[in-house]
């Protein structure tokens, strides 16, 4: 559990990388459809309702959680495969982001009729546009207290998820034991898009490259992905065995990606 807060630091993790190797001076790229049509809708559904929770909120750290969603927002129609008005998301995406950063999210309150509306400007595919850098999405990795986004109740399967109710927190309870046949149909239905949620994590830390070692980073990015999707996967077909095993993927490499990063 305690090298898993290297994932929340650095933005990167686990496996051995299985992205397409691009061609002669093409740039790589961490966008593949291996979010279902159906989780797609889902959780670009959530994204929305979060973005607007926030703006009508008033908390003092809303604007950056908006901006962090935003990029989601636009992550999950990069990684889907859903056809239809990706990029009309990715426009309501930038604006949202736009808006957090203007201090302006009071004007996100009735997102979800902006969504169809907003004309795209420019490359709505390049993500490092919607924000500065990975902080804030790795932030949402911590426990609640610590200023990350929480778990859903039904993923506190143990007590001390319940009191850390955080994402790295269940990562590491996921590689720590199998999951008793009780507890694999209390997280069967949240885990999937949570998976998918931090797949998407992992495919945004690829464009964000740091000065040095930049091959590293993108390999632990897209396994970051990959495992996450192997997880999603497993827990959609209710697979203990293949849960523990992805589970065990990242908890395991965050060494690695701690002793390259750290410090850097």
């Amino acid at each position: 559990m305690k090298h898993l807060a290297c994932i929340a630091l650095f933005g990167i993790a686990i496996l051995a990388p299985l992205a397409t190797i691009p061609a002669a001076g093409e740039k790589p790229t961490p966008w593949r459809p291996f979010i279902p049509v159906d989780s797609y809708a889902n959780l670009t559904k959530r994204s929305i309702q979060t973005i607007e929770t926030k703006a009508a909120s008033g908390d003092k750290n809303a604007e950056a959680r908006i901006e962090v969603e935003a990029i989601l927002l636009a992550g999950y129609s990069l990684n889907t495969a859903a056809k239809n008005g990706l990029a009309d998301y990715r426009a309501a995406a930038r604006y949202a982001a736009d808006m957090a950063r203007s201090g302006k999210s009071k004007e996100l309150v009735m997102f979800s009729q902006r969504v169809g509306k907003i004309k795209a400007v420019g490359d709505t595919s390049d993500v490092t546009k919607y924000t500065k850098g990975t902080d804030l999405m790795m932030k949402l990795m911590f426990s609640k207290a610590k200023g990350g986004e929480g778990i859903h109740p039904d993923l506190q399967y143990l007590p001390k998820l319940k009191n850390l109710n955080g994402i790295e927190a269940l990562l590491g309870a996921l590689a720590n034991k199998k999951l008793s046949d009780e507890n694999l149909a209390k997280v069967s239905k949240e885990l999937p898009p949570l998976a998918y949620r931090v797949a998407v994590i992992g495919a945004l830390t690829h464009e964000f490259t740091p000065k040095k070692d930049v091959e590293k980073w993108r390999d632990y990015s897209l396994t970051m992905r990959d495992a996450s999707v192997a997880l999603a996967e497993a827990s959609a077909k209710k697979d203990a065995e293949g849960i523990l095993k992805s589970a065990l993927a990242i908890e395991s490499s965050c060494i690695d990606c701690h002793s390259v990063f750290k410090n850097k």
